[in-house]
């Protein structure tokens, strides 16, 4: 008996098509991916991060039914997702720029170094999809990744072909979003001397007693350019060391940022 090899379900992803070109805003851009990409390829979450990755100065969206697993959980504290898309990233380059699978992923170690509401969620996937796009003229190449929470990810090719670059074109005409500012957060920032979200990124770190090359590993920066930021950070605070900066933002050396 002649086994039939299963194709890609061609009329779905026609019709997938078709409904990305009316996607103007966030929301419909999640029921998208639920209603049309997620029969195609299974996924929970989708992570799409862009900017400059040599340096680490990146952008964030998330899309998933997750609670937690949203855009405005990872912006509250996102270094080490920061760096876990360098890393991919350079996975993608390495890779001749084509994109990869990742199968059975283990986040625990990310959420050790930076237990939050977000890295919780990493801990129940256990595979992803990396693809990338790159971005010539704009300097700003994007991956997108696909975590979800079966041991294996598997996805037709030619399908992804189809797809990935709809999806890119969609997700490009809606706004990303960006962190909600709380009145203790905008109270927070003007006693920090009105630092960039960077330099207060290296000051978390900072307080929680990491050295600058540890800070470089966990930003995908070299420890020159971290010990750069701390001086413009000494600058803006008025003081001359590490202990003075902890102190006059009020938090104790070792602590945590409350999420």
């Amino acid at each position: 008996m002649l086994v039939q090899k299963k194709q890609a379900p061609w009329e779905g992803i026609l019709q997938a098509i078709q409904n990305s070109y009316a996607i103007k805003r966030h929301v419909e851009f999640f029921h998208w991916l639920k209603q049309d990409i997620h029969p195609l390829m299974r996924h929970d979450v989708l992570l799409a991060a862009w900017g400059d990755f040599s340096s680490g100065e990146l952008h964030f969206d998330v899309s998933s039914a997750l609670p937690e697993a949203s855009t405005q959980r990872l912006l509250q504290d996102s270094a080490i997702v920061n760096y876990l898309m360098c890393n991919l990233y350079k996975r993608w380059v390495e890779n001749d720029d084509k994109w990869y699978v990742v199968n059975r992923f283990d986040g625990s170690g990310i959420h050790a170094q930076s237990p939050n509401p977000f890295t919780q969620q990493l801990l129940k996937m256990h595979s992803l999809l990396v693809y990338g796009v790159r971005d010539t003229r704009g300097k700003a190449d994007c991956i997108y990744v696909f975590f979800d929470r079966t041991k294996e990810f598997s996805v037709p090719d030619q399908m992804l072909g189809m797809i990935m670059p709809h999806l890119d074109a969609a997700i490009r005409r809606v706004g990303h979003l960006t962190p909600v500012i709380k009145d203790e957060d905008l109270l927070d920032s003007m006693a920090q001397g009105g630092l960039s979200d960077r330099e207060q990124e290296i000051l978390h770190w900072v307080r929680s007693g990491k050295t600058n090359f540890e800070i470089g590993m966990i930003l995908n920066i070299s420890a020159n350019t971290v010990k750069n930021h701390l001086k413009r950070i000494f600058q803006k605070l008025d003081v001359s060391c590490r202990a003075q900066a902890v102190a006059k933002t009020g938090m104790p050396a070792g602590a945590r940022r409350p999420s």
